[in-house]
């Protein structure tokens, strides 16, 4: 068969093609040329705005030509505020409220409670509207009537037909696996609570560590300026030592290399710090001015390490406890999907019917029908799909019990190892208190020597530094003691609430 198009049809098809083309192409050149800013989300606009006002040529060596765009000031850009007076307790309080993993742990909680609304609905009945229209035309004349072969039935009539129909079920009877899923849901809940309160404690933890990184790193730029200044004054007598020729040149190129040293140790301690409260911003949503900051020490927690080893008053093994729970649950429903379910049902249906009007299909239809009814269902054979399920329940019911040994064989560990390191703290400080001791006595002593001229300024200065690079020792070892002691605090300690909504 030809098809024949008509010319006058052809030229318009052919000029619709070419006028698509051309819009297509001065579209894409449209917005190649114009940046088209999104203003419907605030956070893809960016934060330097380029304003195009006059494109400015520019000649290059090679007499290419470039086109610069003039940059306007940005003022929309909000001023930072700095925070310089901090506490642990309140940076605590702080990260809990800024905390994106508690933020993520209340909508867990949220999504689970809704499992226990979806596993409740279970218990009401379930109505159904069903609507259907539809035209049935017969293709045999010998008076057939309404055959049924297994589950099809001929209509052997021509007709318009329309149907409404409501359909009431309800499960009176399924041997407790409307219970059981229920009880899964709720368990769930409370379980997504306690991992709320686990993410506390790792919350805890992280700004501890932290936070006593900061303290320790600020004391020893403290102390290390301290002895920078008198390394300068050492050096600028020796100076003058040297100038008397009293001293070698060896000797005065020892002092400059002990200043240099100690601004290099000032300066990694303050990139130290500069990264450690980088993630205490992130912890806590803050600004902190690093110049001008200044801490408050952490509090030496009272506790009896004697007493902390109760591994089942931790969240780690209410936890895993919860979990195990729920595996039970799910393999006792598992199992009782083996057995059948009563279920009484309900049907009433709204019939109208026309041989030769669809309109009139409606205009006929009235009650037709109404069913009452039971029945009980059971699946005799299911190609072992609930067996598998009730299989993989039971592998992950003994699975669940190896990784809570595991993770409380791992808490432990980690506590010994914590109360190793205090053990070491308490001996370490112990050793420092009496260096220090022995050391101030000694630097009265010398003290007094300068002052009758014994001895030079320039060897008490020295005793001085190592006066306070012991105490920069001691510091350390004290703060590092009580940041391990607020760690086993928070491992130990089981918080029953949670920040759940």
């Amino acid at each position: 068969m030809d098809i024949v198009l008509n010319p006058l049809r052809f030229h318009i098809l052919k000029f619709n093609i070419l006028f698509i083309a051309f819009f297509l192409i001065f579209s894409q050149a449209f917005l190649s040329a114009y940046a088209i800013e999104d203003v419907s989300n605030p956070l893809s606009q960016p934060q330097t705005r380029v304003k195009y006002k006059k494109l400015k040529k520019v000649k290059t060596k090679k007499d290419d030509i470039n086109y610069l765009p003039e940059f306007t000031e940005n003022v929309n850009l909000p001023e930072k505020t700095y925070v310089s007076e901090i506490s642990f307790d309140s940076v605590l309080d702080k990260a809990k409220k800024h905390s994106y993993d508690l933020k993520i742990a209340d909508f867990d909680i949220l999504i689970s409670k809704t499992g226990i609304m979806n596993a409740r609905s279970e218990y009401m009945p379930k109505l159904n509207l069903g609507l259907g229209t539809e035209y049935t035309k017969s293709l045999r004349d010998d008076g057939l009537s309404v055959v049924s072969i297994g589950d099809s039935f001929i209509n052997p009539y021509t007709r318009f037909q329309s149907i409404i129909g409501l359909t009431l079920n309800y499960n009176l009877f399924d041997f407790g696996v409307r219970r059981g899923n229920l009880d899964i849901a709720k368990q769930d809940t409370e379980l997504k609570k306690l991992l709320e309160i686990e993410q506390i404690q790792e919350l805890t933890l992280n700004l501890i560590d932290s936070y006593s990184k900061i303290f320790i790193t600020r004391k020893q730029i403290q102390i290390y300026n301290e002895i920078l200044d008198i390394q300068k004054q050492n050096l600028e007598m020796s100076n003058r030592l040297f100038a008397a020729k009293e001293i070698s040149k060896t000797e005065l190129n020892d002092r400059v290399v002990s200043v240099a040293d100690t601004e290099k140790k000032i300066f990694e301690l303050k990139k130290i710090m500069a990264e450690s409260l980088n993630w205490l911003e992130f912890y806590t949503g803050e600004n902190y001015d690093i110049n001008n900051l200044n801490l408050d020490e952490m509090k030496n927690p009272k506790i009896d390490l004697d007493e902390t080893t109760d591994y089942t008053k931790t969240i780690t093994w209410k936890i895993y406890e919860k979990e195990i729970k729920k595996k039970e649950l799910e393999l006792k429903v598992a199992k009782r999907n083996y057995l059948p379910k009563v279920n009484a049902y309900g049907r009433y249906y709204i019939y109208g019917a026309d041989e030769t009007n669809y309109g009139d299909s409606f205009g006929d239809i009235r009650p037709s029908s109404f069913t009452v009814g039971g029945s009980v269902n059971m699946a005799l054979f299911d190609g072992m799909k609930n067996y598998s399920n009730v299989q993989k329940a039971s592998l992950e019911l003994r699975q669940m019990q190896v990784k809570r040994d595991k993770a409380i064989a791992q808490w432990l560990t980690r506590l010994a190892a914590l109360r190793g390191n205090m053990i070491y703290m308490n001996e370490q400080i112990e050793c420092n208190e009496k260096i220090l001791n022995e050391l101030t006595e000694k630097d009265k002593s010398l003290n007094r020597l300068v002052s009758k001229r014994i001895i030079s300024p320039i060897e008490r200065n020295d005793s001085k530094i190592q006066l306070l690079e012991q105490k920069t020792n001691y510091e350390n070892n004290r703060a590092t003691a009580t940041a391990i002691m607020l760690g086993i605090q928070a491992l130990t300690t089981y918080e029953g609430t949670s920040n759940g909504l």
